[in-house]
């Protein structure tokens, strides 16, 4: 269960997501020495057993160990799987900076609509599209029907729901409309904060400063992605990329960029923010601008990206 701790220090309130355990009795597998080091290294850099077993010189059978206990106790968890020596191996994070255990059910019932006490960095990652509680941006989303420079239709509209839905719990402060199809949006409208969803042959507004990304789609409308800070191309249609740029059309307002060369690699970007956000803000070093690729995998077989992993640190 995921939660919210708020700390009181001499600098002020810091919020941190913490994980809850149900079992007062699933934390004794942290009463152990090299469970304490397997999850300060996940900490700090996601990796299978094998490398751990590398980096911290212990035998890999004892890592395998402790990794099933912090798994199965819900400190750890697999984020994607590679290749390694003929075999697939699992890639392991920790859930969350902080655990503790509920000894009892005693709370008090909060009527509020919105998360409020979120860990700052979250309020980072959001501002400044979320400011006091409010949705401050422009949703846009490409066309339903074939439009624009490629002559292409939009398939991303499912996920932006689940992103909405995401948001709406840091916010309480509703006054809509909040989104536009990319045909409908005005010259007055680019000059907001923008929360761009698609690609550029699905979306005309990405398409318009594709030129201008850090991660750029191809001008041709080939399904390649290629980072300018890396030099990599990307063509697997699981790629995602989500970007937090200055807005070309107005430089005091901010442009959020989640989308992927196709579907899955849309939805990929997607379930990275609202199901792994905690785990995706380790690779960030700066919140005022973020270029970041992900690959999505499809674990169980039913067509559903339900796993992700950073490609881009």
């Amino acid at each position: 269960m995921q939660a919210t701790l708020i700390e009181n220090n001499d600098n002020g309130r810091i919020a941190y997501d913490s994980l809850i355990l149900s079992d007062p009795k699933a934390l004794s597998v942290l009463n152990n020495k090299i469970a304490m080091k397997i999850v300060k290294l996940l900490a700090v850099t996601p990796c299978c057993a094998i490398d751990a077993a590398r980096k911290l010189k212990i035998h890999e059978q004892k890592i395998y160990y402790h990794l099933r206990n912090l798994e199965k106790s819900g400190i750890v968890y697999p984020i994607s799987q590679e290749r390694r020596h003929g075999m697939i191996a699992k890639i392991y994070s920790v859930v969350s900076p902080i655990v503790a255990a509920k000894l009892f059910d005693k709370g008090t019932e909060i009527k509020e609509t919105a998360d409020l006490n979120v860990s700052e960095n979250i309020l980072k990652f959001f501002s400044p599209f979320i400011d006091n509680g409010r949705l401050n941006a422009l949703v846009i989303i490409g066309d339903t029907y074939s439009h624009g420079r490629f002559d292409t239709t939009s398939t991303e509209g499912s996920y932006v729901l689940d992103f909405l839905i995401f948001l709406g719990r840091f916010i309480n402060n509703w006054k809509f409309p909040y989104q536009k199809i990319d045909v409908k949006v005005s010259a007055n409208d680019l000059k907001n904060n923008l929360i761009l969803i698609g690609n550029n042959r699905t979306n005309s507004i990405i398409d318009k400063i594709n030129d201008k990304l850090p991660i750029s789609f191809d001008e041709s409308g080939k399904e390649i992605l290629t980072s300018k800070i890396s030099k990599a191309n990307y063509s697997d249609p699981r790629i995602g990329t989500i970007l937090k740029i200055t807005n070309p059309f107005d430089e005091t307002k901010k442009i959020l960029l989640v989308g992927g060369i196709g579907r899955r690699g849309a939805q990929a970007a997607t379930l990275t923010i609202t199901k792994y956000l905690t785990h995706f803000m380790q690779s960030i070093k700066s919140f005022d601008d973020i270029s970041k690729v992900v690959k999505g995998f499809d674990k169980d077989g039913d067509d559903v990206i339900d796993s992700m992993k950073i490609l881009e640190w």
